[in-house]
């Protein structure tokens, strides 16, 4: 397997990480949008929020989704983190389970939700439109522990070799 080098290295991790960031950020933006909608007494208030909400998902998740996901599979398979660590690959099936979550659920599920708020009238809203933007929250939260913490070993029960440990001199 070929190893990234340095520059390169730096390129995707810096690309994964702001797409990383940016998808938990929109997902966030997107929690606090439908609550208001969902508890909004006042109709201009409820319709801004719920239009907000598909206007942002529509035109951001897909792209940061796809971003975040390409340069994981290149920090993946360029990286001594490989597809052999349990860890690297929980967070490929939750990020690609995120991302077919929000091609098939949440943006279809948006765009009714903007089809039904009107500004001269508040709608009652399913309170089901918070739960998209809690489960991805809590998804990309729980990517960001695990590429962190990187718990769990190899498949097989293969260990990655230890790092090598540099004697620390004690300042007299």
């Amino acid at each position: 397997m070929r190893k990234l080098r340095r520059p390169a290295y730096r390129f995707f991790i810096v690309a994964h990480v702001a797409s990383s960031v940016a998808w938990l950020g929109l997902s966030l933006c997107l929690l606090v949008l439908a609550v208001r909608a969902l508890t909004a007494s006042d109709a201009g208030e409820q319709f801004a929020a719920g239009t907000a909400m598909d206007a942002l998902a529509s035109t951001m998740a897909l792209p940061i989704g796809a971003v975040a996901i390409a340069t994981g599979l290149v920090l993946m398979f360029g990286t001594r983190w490989g597809p052999s660590h349990k860890w690297v690959l929980t967070k490929l099936v939750l990020t690609v389970g995120a991302y077919a979550a929000t091609v098939f659920a949440l943006l279809p599920g948006l765009g009714e939700l903007a089809a039904l708020v009107d500004p001269d009238r508040v709608q009652a809203v399913d309170s089901g439109v918070v739960a998209g933007p809690i489960v991805s929250s809590s998804i990309y939260l729980g990517a960001t522990v695990l590429s962190y913490v990187k718990p769990w070993g190899r498949l097989g029960g293969r260990r990655a070799p230890a790092p090598a440990r540099v004697p620390v001199r004690s300042a007299r």
